[in-house]
């Protein structure tokens, strides 16, 4: 039987003693990892309904999804904080910070500002793009260093 100075809280040790590390974040951004490819498609949605249903508004889900993923871009950054090995690398603080400010003041009003001005429509798309990107890049980084011994 384990000595219970050997029992550690559920997730916080695996097999050979070693503690986990990176795995709230690991799931947090590879949720918005997920949710980020999935706003693309239903933008696709949107912009190839819309000929066909231009009263509906096609881009309702591609909205809502989009707050959800602000929401999950900040609690990124609140788990990349709460964690002294993550706020302490840049290569997860910066992209972090860069993530949430992009996802939750910048996005929606290029959004909503495309509306009026179309050419910001592209700033929008792009924004989109840098959005993903700095997700893959913290999902990745922190499979990186859970896998690091």
């Amino acid at each position: 039987m384990a000595q219970p100075s050997q029992l550690a809280p559920a997730g916080e040790r695996h097999r050979g003693g070693r503690r986990r590390r990176g795995t709230a974040l690991l799931a947090v951004a590879a949720t918005t990892l997920a949710l980020t490819v999935a706003q693309f498609a239903l933008a696709g949605f949107g912009a190839f309904s819309m000929d066909k249903t231009p009263t509906d508004n096609a881009y309702g889900a591609h909205v809502v999804l989009g707050v959800v993923i602000g929401v999950m871009t900040w609690l990124t950054l609140i788990t990349v904080l709460a964690s002294r090995a993550a706020r302490a690398h840049r290569r997860t603080l910066w992209p972090a910070v860069a993530l949430a400010l992009l996802a939750l003041p910048v996005e929606p009003l290029l959004g909503e500002v495309s509306q009026h001005l179309p050419g910001l429509g592209a700033l929008h798309a792009l924004t989109g793009l840098a959005i993903l990107a700095l997700a893959g890049w913290l999902t990745g980084e922190s499979a990186r260093r859970r896998a690091a011994p």
